[in-house]
């Protein structure tokens, strides 16, 4: 009918919320990714109602992410904090909430977009329920952790093999995510889109990392920036390995590592990786060099990426590698493992240095190498500065736009909903 509102996109993340503080449970690139699409698509008047778990008693049933966007928080098992682990178990329970959900409001949704594997397994049912396209997005997959030497889940693994053969499209975050999909998992590649991240443009500086340095006790002092979840995948214990050698030295006594971020939820299960990393850091002799400020709203991490010299991405994996894009567009050159999406961002030798993931002493010769020559780190950090500007929410959503509007039979200019090239994706 004309002059009818759009039919929604139904957002299926169940076990974090887009509105959550980055950097602590399970909450990270994924979070804030869900939010920024939302948000983009509203403004391209495409609404979505974001579906997820109920882990808070205390938290209200809806709220906003954007005027067309709402996050929906349904009950399916206990209204607590649950372990990835045994979400798998209430998928069923939090896809029949779903329906009872859009039935009460005689709602009807165009396109089910699900967010990670459990996230999948409820989209695949919604699909077959209501016979509307489904689009899937993984943020991280079991085969490429495995191959980085993480445990491999193999519930997840094949359920994810399943997932991929059954999905309408695949959304992948990196051009090396899509290889990874058609190599590990024999994904067709005609389903497959990349939909690379963008820079989030509300995240600046405030002007006063001077103060921020005073207020840290770090005047006078070299910056080494971690930020992320603390857990075994990102890497954390390479950083400390790799500033025990720096600090062997004179030439960087000053060097101070400063760590943003929590223990991610199943770290909390296993005793706690921040309590690990600070025994290490003591252990290594760098109690004194290493700050762990724990988790900081995301809108004032952009204060501690200018405050560093350096930021260090040393993650075994990384599917896209929001955390080394966010740093050089505050100027900021990157030291990130050569791994996944990280090679797509980082331009080695130019932004910043690639190198072996799990190599310390490269990972040492490379933050060395930015810190000893301040002009040199000030040339990084301005063609970091401008490789960042080409990274766009906007973009992004523009090929999420077209996705849903090919799977919905809505004519689009764009012949191409991915915007790549074939042999750019191609195994």
């Amino acid at each position: 009918m004309r002059g009818a509102a759009p039919e929604a996109v139904a957002v299926i993340s169940v076990h974090v919320s887009p509105l959550s503080q980055l950097g602590r449970g399970e909450n990270g690139g994924m979070n804030l990714a869900i939010r920024r699409l939302c948000e983009g698509l509203a403004d391209r008047g495409v609404p979505t109602d974001v579906f997820i778990r109920r882990d808070d008693s205390r938290s209200p049933d809806e709220e906003l992410i954007a005027p067309m966007s709402r996050l929906v928080r349904l009950r399916a098992g206990p209204a607590r904090p649950m372990p990835k682990a045994e979400v798998r178990g209430i998928c069923d329970e939090f896809a029949d909430a779903v329906f009872a959900h859009a039935h009460s409001e005689s709602r009807g949704y165009r396109v089910v977009h699900g967010h990670y594997w459990l996230g999948g397994l409820v989209a695949r049912r919604l699909r077959e329920h209501w016979a509307t396209p489904w689009v899937q997005s993984f943020h991280t997959l079991a085969r490429t952790k495995a191959r980085a030497g993480l445990p491999l889940d193999v519930v997840r693994s094949h359920a994810e093999e399943q997932l991929i053969a059954d999905a309408d499209r695949l959304v992948a975050g990196s051009v090396s995510e899509a290889k990874d999909l058609i190599r590990l998992y024999r994904a067709p590649r005609d389903r497959i889109c990349v939909a690379q991240p963008g820079v989030d443009r509300r995240l600046q500086a405030s002007g006063d990392v001077a103060g921020l340095r005073r207020r840290l006790g770090l005047e006078g002092r070299r910056v080494v920036l971690f930020s992320g979840r603390l857990e075994p995948l990102k890497g954390a214990e390479t950083l400390l390995d790799a500033v025990a050698f720096l600090t062997g030295t004179d030439e960087f006594d000053d060097v101070t590592v400063v760590v943003l971020g929590e223990d991610s939820g199943d770290a909390t299960l296993a005793g706690g990786e921040r309590s690990r990393l600070e025994r290490l850091a003591a252990e290594k002799g760098l109690g004194r060099r290493v700050r762990f400020l724990g988790s900081v709203p995301h809108e004032r991490v952009g204060d501690f990426y200018a405050l560093a010299d350096v930021c260090v991405v040393p993650s075994r994996t990384e599917s896209f590698g929001l955390v080394a894009l966010e740093a050089q567009a505050q100027g900021t050159p990157v030291v990130a493992a050569a791994v996944g999406g990280l090679t797509e961002i980082v331009a080695d030798g130019l932004t910043g240095y690639l190198v072996p993931a799990r190599d310390p002493g490269r990972f040492a010769e490379a933050i060395a190498d930015v810190l000893r020559d301040p002009e040199r780190r000030s040339a990084m950090g301005e063609a970091a500065r401008q490789r960042a500007t080409s990274f766009t929410w906007a973009r992004a959503v523009s090929r999420l736009v077209a996705i849903y509007d090919r799977l919905t039979a809505v004519p689009v200019l764009d012949a191409s909903p991915c915007g790549y090239a074939d042999d750019e994706v191609v195994a």
